[in-house]
């Protein structure tokens, strides 16, 4: 035997050294679950309470909640985004986009916001379209928590900033249907 303890090396004797040690470990949280398990089971009120707080979350969200972004890369071309960040799948979603209620010339903004309003001497109005809307609305469903990318574009706005009004109109999953008026910044 005292053959067989002598041809161990340091290497081998570190390893088991560190293999003990894990198995203390790994035997002093197998006792602390036991004792947490024991605690809850003895607890049930703690089980209750920790059950009711989602349920309370859950509730505070709409059933449907639309979103509309816009996003405008280097080259001004604009990307809306639509989310859905309700509970419920919208479905059947239009999108009109009306002319737009501000303009704002984004130069004589340092100034204050009084004297970049352009609205009522703007000749042309600058225009905010969806590509290809003919065949992309109305679009058949947005799930919860989902986005959809819709191309846009946005004529006779350059060195502007305007306040489009947008009308969401949808039907939630029980075909209720539902409208959300909004105001899009681009």
């Amino acid at each position: 035997m005292q053959n067989f303890i002598n041809t161990i090396t340091r290497v081998e004797w570190g390893i088991l050294g560190i293999a003990v040690l894990a198995l203390l470990i790994a035997l002093m949280a197998w006792r602390r679950a036991g004792r947490a398990l024991q605690l809850i089971k003895n607890n049930p009120v703690v089980e209750e309470v920790l059950n009711e707080k989602p349920e309370q979350q859950v509730e505070q969200r709409p059933a449907v909640s639309l979103e509309l972004t816009a996003n405008k890369n280097d080259y001004d071309q604009i990307t809306l985004e639509l989310s859905n960040n309700g509970l419920l799948a919208a479905r059947q979603v239009k999108l009109d986009i009306d002319k737009p209620e501000n303009i704002y010339d984004a130069e004589s903004l340092s100034s204050g916001i009084e004297s970049a309003n352009v609205t009522t001497s703007s000749a042309i109005m600058p225009r905010l379209a969806v590509l290809d809307a003919e065949n992309k609305f109305p679009i058949n469903e947005i799930l919860p928590g989902k986005t959809i990318e819709l191309p846009a574009a946005l004529t006779m706005s350059h060195g502007k900033i305007c306040d489009f009004p947008v009308t969401l109109k949808w039907k939630d999953e029980n075909g209720t249907s539902q409208q959300k008026k909004l105001t899009l910044t681009v």
